[in-house]
């Protein structure tokens, strides 16, 4: 059965502690793919969560003091029942308390994926960078970002850019596919973070493939809704990338762009 059929049949419960900003954007293009979102904002519920969970998103984008022990139980909670984590540290750098809590995050749990962009990861891999926001302001070679957070962290890195790449066990792999308009919206990284983890809650054991197609497909859906877009700004760009990541399946992955290094 391909990836999306799939995706499609099981509706996998992928729990998003994720940032205020993009909760609405994020749940609306899990459900377009065919995933079951849940937003869950309350501690106690962690471990009945994570029996039923297929994945766990952990997105640092607002975090506070109260949300950090959320972050941590459903983490724990989600090691003790065998559920990958997909961490993305957004705006990683940007300040001491962001840097602390993922830094205390990672180190005291197992994740399946690291992901972020450019100027997140290379922070995280401990080379400087300046940051704008939540995007790098830097021209980086996203590939040797990755193997460097890979390196450091014996974790899959995912590093997104103007081309994204993903460093395993298996070498440096390569996507091209994307559009510009991506950038002009908020939350367009963070909900690929949440369709990564539902592609890798979809699979039986962590596959590279499986992120290299999540990363493909949502790149090829938002080039698709580019260009059908009637006004090519970014109001109309949101409304086309949700339904084109709910009218496309596996076939567009035929398009895709992908090198290994």
């Amino acid at each position: 059965m391909n990836r999306l059929e799939r995706m499609r049949e099981e509706n996998p419960l992928v729990i998003c502690i994720t940032n205020d900003v993009v909760k609405n954007f994020t749940a609306n293009g899990m459900l377009a793919i065919g995933a079951s979102p849940i937003m869950s904002g309350e501690i106690t519920e962690s471990e009945d969560l994570m029996k039923a969970a297929s994945a766990l998103l952990i997105n640092i984008g607002t975090a506070d003091r109260a949300k950090v022990h959320l972050m941590d139980e459903m983490m724990e909670a989600a090691d003790d029942n065998g559920v990958p984590i997909v961490f993305d540290p957004v705006g990683f750098g940007a300040s001491r308390f962001r840097v602390d809590v993922t830094e205390d995050l990672l180190a005291r749990h197992k994740v399946a994926l690291i992901k972020g962009n450019a100027g997140e990861m290379l922070a995280l891999s401990g080379s400087e960078s300046r940051m704008k926001g939540v995007d790098s302001v830097e021209k980086t070679n996203t590939a040797e970002i990755a193997e460097a957070v890979y390196r450091k962290y014996g974790v899959p890195a995912l590093v997104t850019g103007e081309k994204d790449a993903l460093a395993t066990e298996h070498g440096v792999t390569t996507m091209v596919n994307g559009h510009g308009l991506q950038g002009k919206i908020t939350g367009s990284g963070c909900l690929l973070g949440a369709i990564t983890a539902a592609f890798i809650g979809t699979s039986d054991t962590f596959e590279r493939n499986a992120v290299v197609d999540a990363v493909s497909y949502y790149n090829l859906c938002a080039e698709a809704a580019a260009g059908k877009c009637a006004i090519p700004a970014p109001g109309s760009f949101i409304a086309g990338l949700i339904d084109e990541l709910y009218l496309n399946d596996d076939t567009l992955l035929e398009d895709s762009i992908v090198g290994g290094l």
